[in-house]
């Protein structure tokens, strides 16, 4: 638990079931809390608790008998409101910024952005971009071209998507199921609920973290995304995604969309 101050008895406990439900995927009960969290509760105590999470709709209780499991609207609160940030180490950071220097093409960035993504956050990654009408800029031009408003003219609105490590979603105990999975596949091969969502955030800066059922698409639920854009100049010209479970490693996840994007965006002026 470290030295963490939580508002409240209840954020405490509910931190506990966030943490331990993302890192063992099992319905987390109030005698595990009670044994192993130090939290100096009865597992009668907890028990209330949770009741109480549950009346709030952020646990749900996926068997009589069995442990809680955060809802959607749980997670959307953990991460807003109780998440710490896992920030990348000295040493991801440096191989981050060797593999994306090895590029020499905008293709060769696009592959090589997915596959460092998925690698770093052991989900699948999505590297999105406008088709370039031409692979290279010329950089003394590209000031000129942003002020007289026709960098535009360089670029069509169609965007392409790379997508690495697929596979690693479906080793998720939550993909086991065949369902799922048939929705899950049929998302990244038609592409469009992804577009969607990806154009959409376009629109602000940020990171932004889509989370099971807010995706309003019913392929995508179970699924989470952070996503966050890359610029040519003052131009968003695409981003970077992380697609998995919505119990995926939140603060390890943001962290790496957040600080590869921003890598990106001073990478793609050499193009």
């Amino acid at each position: 638990m470290g030295n963490r101050d939580f508002s409240s008895r209840d954020d405490m406990i509910f931190d506990i079931v966030v943490k331990s439900y993302i890192e063992t995927a099992e319905p987390v009960g109030s005698r595990t809390i009670s044994r192993s969290y130090g939290v100096g509760l009865s597992p009668a105590s907890i028990r209330n608790v949770m009741a109480d999470l549950e009346d709030q709709g952020l646990l749900s209780q996926p068997h009589t008998s069995a442990g809680r499991v955060p809802t959607d609207k749980g997670y959307r609160y953990w991460v807003d409101s109780l998440m710490q940030p896992e920030e990348l180490t000295p040493e991801e950071k440096g191989w981050v910024n060797r593999r994306l220097q090895e590029a020499k093409t905008i293709e060769g960035l696009a592959e090589k952005v997915s596959k460092i993504i998925s690698q770093i956050t052991e989900n699948a990654a999505i590297f999105y971009i406008r088709n370039l009408k031409r692979v290279s800029f010329l950089s003394y031009l590209l000031d000129d071209l942003i002020e007289a408003q026709r960098l535009g003219e360089f670029l069509e609105e169609e965007p392409e998507l790379y997508i690495e490590g697929a596979l690693r979603i479906f080793q998720q105990p939550e993909f086991q199921d065949l369902g799922k999975m048939r929705s899950l596949l049929q998302a990244f091969d038609e592409e469009g609920d992804f577009l969607r969502i990806f154009v959409k955030d376009l629109q602000e800066e940020g990171v932004h973290v889509h989370i099971g059922s807010e995706n309003a698409m019913e392929r995508l639920d179970g699924v989470s995304l952070v996503v966050k854009d890359c610029y040519l100049g003052e131009l968003p010209i695409g981003g970077v995604a992380v697609v998995g479970p919505t119990r995926m490693k939140y603060p390890k996840v943001m962290s790496a969309v957040d600080y590869v994007a921003d890598m990106l965006t001073e990478v793609v002026r050499r193009f």
